[in-house]
């Protein structure tokens, strides 16, 4: 969930990230027919930039902060930067 137009908490909690960890961000770009059938549609993972783990909320939870101007928001995920 966005926080601000650079935080966001997301969905990875205090057994799979500590807080400095680097995030790649990614977005999902999808191309075709957005009705009827499901097999016209092509989606593609996207490189969106890298957020910072700033704060874990709990099991679940926690803080993530991008660059500003960082483009961020509901479907994009997050994984562990091996960069």
């Amino acid at each position: 969930m966005k926080e601000s137009d650079t935080s966001a908490h997301v969905c990875l909690g205090q057994n799979e990230v500590k807080v400095g960890d680097r995030l790649q961000l990614y977005k999902n770009v999808c191309t075709g027919r957005i009705g009827g059938k499901l097999d016209n549609r092509i989606c593609k993972r996207v490189d969106g930039g890298f957020g910072e783990v700033t704060k874990i909320l709990n099991e679940h939870y926690s803080v993530v902060s991008f660059p500003a101007g960082t483009s961020f928001g509901e479907g994009d995920t997050l994984e562990k930067s091996t960069r």
